[in-house]
């Protein structure tokens, strides 16, 4: 018990989750806040895009995030969890909705229990936010303004005049959260293609210096493998007492 086990570590290579994580939340993202800016479609459009935007930006993002665990990336596994649950379950509402079991509400009402989502939501995204200056600034952009944008619509969702939109300024201002989300989405589409061009030219091929992502000097001086920072598994177990 008071000897140092020798603990042998496995570290098995996998293609960056975040890239798949990222591609499913852009695609999404985009797609609704367009929707949601009036730029096309109609009351009826939620029900037929929905179906793709549940399984590529939800359950595609969802599995991205759990392969985060084993890369060891905290902020691919919450972030992409996290917003891959949101569009899961907002596709399986509009399922409800296109099924005729629950009546539609628009996102240009006030809408509570959409806010209570949208408190998590921009919790957790300000704190990834935070955590991801210390790697690139596309990466950085993208979660604050994701984190803007789900800001804006929570107060809008939870303090609008209920009985008059309009006066309320939800139709406004949801359009002012949804270009922070295109924005945000545009970040992680470029985001995507670094990762993209970077495995298919590596890093100094003359096309990955045109998809600049402003790496941090952290980032840049990071080693390849980084230690175990008191994981399960390999930290060293703490005895303890035998029963007597």
């Amino acid at each position: 018990m008071s000897q140092v086990p020798n603990v042998t570590i496995f570290l098995q290579p996998i293609a960056p989750p975040a890239a798949l994580g990222l591609a499913g939340f852009a695609g999404s993202t985009w797609i609704t806040s367009s929707y949601i800016a009036n730029w096309w479609g109609n009351s009826e459009s939620p029900t037929i895009f929905f179906p793709f935007v549940g399984i590529f930006g939800g359950l595609a993002q969802f599995i991205a995030g759990l392969y985060g665990f084993r890369a060891r990336d905290t902020l691919v596994t919450v972030i992409n969890t996290m917003w891959g649950s949101f569009w899961i379950s907002i596709g399986i509402l509009y399922a409800f909705v296109a099924a005729g079991a629950v009546a539609p509400h628009s996102v240009h009402t006030h809408f509570p229990e959409l806010a209570s989502w949208s408190i998590i939501l921009s919790i957790f995204t300000w704190s990834s936010a935070l955590a991801a200056t210390a790697r690139d600034v596309v990466l950085s952009a993208c979660l604050f303004a994701l984190a803007i944008g789900s800001t804006i619509a929570c107060c809008l969702f939870a303090y609008n005049n209920a009985g008059n939109p309009e006066e309320g300024g939800v139709t406004r201002g949801i359009k002012a959260a949804s270009y922070f989300w295109m924005f945000s989405a545009l970040c992680a589409w470029w985001r995507v293609t670094v990762y993209l061009v970077e495995e298919a030219y590596g890093p100094g091929g003359r096309i990955s210096r045109i998809f600049w992502i402003g790496r941090t000097k952290k980032e840049r001086r990071a080693p390849m493998v980084i230690p175990g920072l008191g994981e399960p598994g390999v930290k060293r177990g703490v005895p303890k007492p035998m029963p007597v």
